[in-house]
């Protein structure tokens, strides 16, 4: 898939679902629903006790929770660009775990890692080759790169699908992809990184717990520059009294099957 030519709202990668409250409490929502899938990576593509593992683009930090917990390194060290998200983070957290400010896709990074976490945060950057060529000149020899990405979201409720829509056009604005996870061979094949693994797992969720999800994000980026630009407000406004009915349960809307690519990769030694 060709990334569409960049526009004039494309100078910086976006965080288009935002850092605000809202934002933090979807955010343990989310961990809290792909806890499973992503500690199922972690142990089979992990380095148990490895000297210093990080959370790409960790957040308020309960994926950085869940990386300590299940490899206990000796180190663990989450980045995230929004200073708002570090602040909560070790507010919540505590010493145990570190947190900086820091744009995952610059170098040098505060710290070299042996392991590197990255969960549903290539969908949201523009320079894949650019940022897996950073992420290895930040990371030690022989480190691991761990990444769980949307391949592709098929729901059964119509009002869904046409929310995944409208986030494709959204993100395909800013050069991002939201099933990214579709395309990530090329990347990797012009990268630093070697491809230990990689596979598809098919993860379904009920309707009701990702719609919760989506509406908290719908009610952050419909106020976006270019949503508000692009797109109609009247559908927005029904878009989202249909999630809040589907989250509500009182319209039934089946599963949604998340289809996620994991990637295991080593850096040469």
């Amino acid at each position: 898939m060709r990334r569409p030519a960049l526009g004039p709202d494309d100078m910086n990668d976006r965080y288009t679902f935002g850092d605000n409250d809202r934002a933090a409490a979807r955010l343990k929502r989310l961990a809290e629903l792909y806890e499973p899938v992503t500690r199922e990576l972690l142990m089979r593509g992990g380095l148990p006790r490895c000297s210093v593992a990080v959370d790409l683009g960790c957040g308020v930090g309960w994926t950085t929770r869940l990386l300590r917990d299940a490899l206990a390194p000796s180190r663990t060290v989450g980045l995230d660009a929004s200073e708002r998200f570090v602040a909560e983070a070790r507010r919540r957290h505590g010493p145990k775990l570190e947190f900086v400010a820091h744009d995952v896709t610059r170098a040098p990074f505060p710290v070299q890692p042996d392991l590197l976490l990255c969960r549903f945060l290539l969908t949201h950057l523009r320079d894949i080759d650019g940022v897996l060529a950073v992420w290895s000149a930040a990371a030690s020899p022989g480190a691991r790169l761990l990444v769980n990405e949307t391949e592709s979201l098929r729901p059964e409720h119509p009002a869904l699908c046409r929310y995944y829509e409208l986030v494709a056009r959204l993100q395909g604005n800013y050069g991002q992809a939201l099933d990214i996870g579709a395309t990530l061979d090329g990347p990797f094949a012009r990268s630093p990184w070697n491809v230990l693994e990689s596979r598809a797992v098919v993860f379904e969720v009920p309707a009701a717990q990702m719609t919760a999800l989506h509406l908290a994000n719908l009610r952050t980026w419909r106020e976006d520059e270019h949503a508000r630009r692009t797109f109609d407000r009247t559908e927005l406004d029904g878009l989202d009294a249909t999630l809040e009915r589907i989250v509500a349960g009182v319209e039934p809307a089946g599963v949604v099957t998340n289809v996620i690519r994991q990637i295991v990769a080593e850096v040469a030694p």
